[in-house]
């Protein structure tokens, strides 16, 4: 695992995973009883400094959403930006966009989503002269033939004061119970004193706060799915401390105290913070608000002191009031690959169940996506072939990430999650097979692989730094003794749908049982390969990392200005 990958983009601007808008050449006609169209600011307010920033630039400073309601593309789609409440004031720069007097008419074409970035690279910039703590408002307007137009205003501030946090920072060997302070601190970058700060705290799976100070409220989020990964738990809170911080000042957040948990492993404390409340970046909080039941505090007021202000980069960031502190405690996770055999009355054919499971203590939070996290990898004998394939597992035949020039026999399937695996958390696949005839044993392999394993000789099982029990990472299941086949029995395991048990398993290390789980599987010494060669990453086992990367629900990304 690489905890220095990030880990969430917050902010309105970020509140959609970033897509190109398609001009399409074969337009579909709007309907105006089906679409109303819709412009979502970042932030009801945009900060930028007094002093003109010169070119050459790169990116964006303003953000802006659209969408439509209904069902459908519209076509023809135009976004039109009203300036006029910005003179003397500040520029807005629209590459690839037409000026009209006070309005810039940027085509978007054809829309055919509910929420969406524009691709135009909007820039603000104040004018020469601008006075510090002056304001003014762009109107923007959407609109395409046949559909209802939407409309909405921000404001532009400029000269404000602005914060920026310190660089991402790490706590390793954290014990689990014990409690760590708060690790930000921030500086006010802008030209003006702000009178408070309104500070966000995102506390991922494996840690909490105990008693919330009493200027702060909070919420448990018990999470949102993520393509197949299980819903990640979250505890939020929003602190308003008031105060003055002068242009130049640091401060440093003292009054709250995070408990590492039972189920932490690598975890994230994040911070967000802003000075007034409806600046870049609180679309967030509102979001939150709206979806979560959030309860006052009742500890001691949170407070902030003067600190050197060490680590904090120099510069106005559009992303700068964001980070994190991240938490490596002294924990582990047990996890473990299981499989069972459920002949039919033939013995000829039945039912292969493999998957694994996280035994805990420990949830695991695998920001790389793919590094660590396992998926589920069958090996079939000779002879055996798959007469039902679920939707979860296909086909692996490859090796060394080179597909071979024969089939494999061989099969990956979905492990418990991408990036995150909590404690108690399984899945299960079933293969139907069917088996050749004759009286020889034959034995399939379930382990647990991902792509550092199905890259690398001499792992023929998953590298997991959390999982001090490897032995049962690999598990033989008996379809046929070295006998005629007599029926037998055989138990599956459970369905193909994650599920988290609420209570931690107690202890890192299960033993495993001597003859693994039931239906004809016993544990196999990790160092065997005998009956599963070593292979390469699948296509899709590929895919599988590349779609951990997660978007805006689990990555915090940062411009570093």
């Amino acid at each position: 695992m690489n905890p220095t990958r990030t880990r969430r983009a917050l902010g309105a601007g970020a509140a959609t995973l970033v897509a190109a808008l398609s001009v399409g050449t074969a337009a579909v006609p709007a309907h105006a009883a089906d679409h109303q169209l819709k412009v979502f600011p970042a932030s009801g307010s945009l900060q930028i400094p007094s002093r003109p920033v010169a070119p050459p630039r790169s990116g964006e400073n303003v953000f802006l959403h659209i969408g439509r309601t209904g069902t459908g593309a519209v076509s023809d789609v135009k976004l039109a930006l009203d300036v006029s409440g910005l003179d003397g004031l500040a520029t807005l720069e629209a590459p690839g966009c037409t000026t009209a007097g006070k309005v810039i008419t940027c085509s978007i074409g054809r829309l055919d989503q509910d929420n969406i970035n524009i691709t135009t690279n909007l820039w603000l910039s104040a004018v020469a002269g601008a006075k510090p703590g002056s304001s003014g408002t762009v109107h923007a307007t959407l609109s395409a033939p046949g559909a209802e137009t939407g409309t909405a205003d921000f404001r532009v501030d400029v000269g404000t004061a602005t914060f920026r946090t310190h660089q991402r920072s790490q706590t390793k060997g954290a014990k689990v119970g014990s409690k760590l302070p708060t690790d930000l601190e921030f500086a006010n970058h802008g030209e003006l004193p702000a009178k408070r700060a309104i500070v966000h705290v995102d506390l991922s799976a494996g840690l909490t706060a105990d008693t919330w100070p009493s200027n702060c409220e909070y919420a448990v989020d018990k999470g949102q799915p993520w393509n197949n990964d299980p819903p990640m738990p979250a505890v939020h809170g929003i602190c308003t401390i008031d105060g003055e911080i002068a242009p130049g000042q640091a401060v440093k957040l003292n009054g709250l105290d995070i408990t590492v948990g039972p189920d932490a492993y690598y975890t994230v404390a994040g911070y967000d913070v802003f000075a007034v409340a409806d600046a870049y970046g609180t679309g967030w909080l509102n979001d939150l608000r709206k979806r979560l039941a959030f309860k006052p505090g009742t500890g001691a007021p949170a407070t902030l002191t003067k600190s050197a202000g060490d680590g904090i980069p120099a510069g106005n960031d559009t992303n700068g009031y964001s980070t994190e502190q991240e938490v490596l405690a002294d924990n582990s996770a047990d996890f473990q690959a299981t499989g069972g055999w459920a002949p039919d009355t033939s013995g000829a054919a039945g039912v292969l169940t493999a998957g694994m499971g996280n035994n805990g203590p420990a949830s695991i939070y695998d920001r790389s996506g793919g590094d660590g996290a396992p998926h589920v990898t069958v090996q079939l004998p000779d002879g055996v072939t798959v007469t039902d394939l679920p939707k979860t597992c296909h086909a692996d035949d490859y090796v060394y990430g080179k597909k071979s020039d024969k089939p494999l026999n061989k099969y990956a399937c979905d492990g418990v999650g991408a990036a995150f695996m909590p404690n108690g958390a399984s899945v299960s696949h079933k293969l139907g097979l069917k088996l050749p005839a004759g009286t020889g044993e034959l034995v399939a392999t379930v382990s647990l692989q991902n792509m550092s394993s199905d890259y690398q000789d001499g792992h023929p099982t998953a590298v997991m730094d959390w999982d001090r029990n490897p032995a049962n990472d690999l598990v033989k299941v008996t379809l046929r003794p070295g006998a005629p086949a007599n029926g037998g029995t055989g138990t599956p395991v459970s369905d193909t749908t994650p599920t988290a048990a609420p209570a931690p398993a107690t202890g890192a290390t299960a033993a495993p049982s001597a003859t693994g789980t039931a239906g004809g599987a016993e544990l196999a010494d990790t160092g065997s390969s005998a009956t599963l060669p070593l292979a390469g990453a699948s296509a899709a086992a590929v895919a599988l990392g590349a779609a951990a990367l997660i978007g805006s629900r689990r990555l915090r990304a940062r411009r570093n200005g």
